[in-house]
């Protein structure tokens, strides 16, 4: 399959399991801060350069100066020996000339580094080969990538599949320890993200909870190699009352409230939790309900104790109204023009 059909799988399969005072900014550069509010798009990598710039205008349009994308592994480095930064180059020039904040999402192994598994879902056979390809995308991006997302969902096997031994925290905690000083290293002002941890439960070897997961990767020594948390407070299909209700079991809120608490207990009660995903897709309910929860979410949010910025995802539909879910997150549909979602992010951008 291709990089572009493989990616698209994967973030397929991931989505079946997974006070009105707004805190202030979340600085990490003078220049290029991630403000408290953005969008997630990854399709921007699959794009034209004429698309590209479009979309990023919708987002500027929408008054959103803040997004996460996608640098994947595999698209960047197709082979130890060499670098294609053609697309790369192409998104990061223009959301830096439009002032766009960059978080950088750093995942998608490429098969030559997997020692055997599949491209894309396998985790690195040798941690270090992944830190090195972070540090080198810090040194090539430096001052112009606010922030880095060390991997997406690693607490699902459709992003760390390694087998029968399903999500592995110890050996991501091995990897975040290796790629932290690589980024910093190569970019001092860059901020790194622990990987967005999806809200699922416990099973078998295909899910692991994220707070459990979270106190794993700090029993594994991980508690020093990341400035945040990202975690991704989807619940489908049930307003903000259902998501962030304290005292019901594996809510958003609830494994929200577990990962503040781990935090607490690990010392990193001053680090904040970003939420680099959250969104509601047009195809499971209608427009006018994508914008109120959209607007319920954000709201709710903000309000949270040690929350971080909030990136809605996602900024367009890839195909508006063919049924499937990951086509219709988008808050404009495919023909750029825009659902309700758009004015509700304006107003509160």
């Amino acid at each position: 399959m291709t990089l572009a059909a493989v990616i698209l799988l994967s973030v397929t399969l991931t989505n079946v399991l997974s006070p009105q005072s707004r805190p202030q900014n979340y600085q990490v550069r003078e220049t290029a801060a991630v403000g408290s509010l953005g969008f997630a798009d990854s399709w921007l990598w699959f794009l034209s350069p004429d698309d590209v710039n479009r979309q990023l205008d919708l987002m500027v349009s929408t008054g959103v100066h803040n997004a996460r994308i996608m640098l994947p592994w595999a698209g960047i480095q197709p082979a130890a020996d060499s670098y294609d930064w053609g697309q790369a180059d192409t998104i990061i020039n223009a959301a830096n000339a439009r002032g766009i904040a960059v978080v950088g999402l750093l995942n998608s192994t490429p098969g030559w580094a997997t020692g055997g598994g599949p491209a894309i879902s396998s985790p690195p056979a040798d941690v270090n080969t992944f830190a090195n390809f972070a540090g080198t995308v810090a040194s090539h991006f430096a001052g112009r990538i606010a922030a880095y997302e060390v991997w997406n969902e690693e607490n699902a096997v459709q992003f760390w599949n390694a087998g029968a031994a399903g999500p592995q925290p110890d050996r991501f905690a091995q990897m975040l320890k290796a790629a932290y000083p690589a980024i910093k290293g190569a970019d001092p002002a860059a901020t790194v993200v622990m990987g967005g941890l999806s809200p699922t439960i416990n099973f078998f070897s295909i899910t692991k909870n994220p707070v459990d997961y979270l106190n794993n990767v700090y029993a594994a020594g991980g508690g020093g190699s990341f400035d945040a948390v990202a975690f991704h407070p989807y619940l489908f299909t049930s307003n903000t009352d259902a998501r962030f209700s304290t005292g019901k079991v594996n809510s958003p809120r609830s494994l929200y409230d577990g990962l503040r608490a781990a935090m607490n207990a690990n010392g990193d009660g001053g680090k904040q939790i970003w939420a680099t995903e959250f969104g509601e897709a047009t195809s499971k309910v209608d427009e006018a309900t994508q914008a109120a929860w959209i607007q319920d979410f954000i709201v709710t949010w903000r309000g949270l104790p040690g929350a971080g910025p909030a990136f809605v995802y996602t900024t367009r539909d890839r195909n508006t109204g063919n049924g499937n879910a990951q086509d219709n997150y988008g808050v404009y549909r495919t023909d750029w023009t825009p659902k309700p979602a758009a004015d509700v992010i304006r107003n509160l951008a």
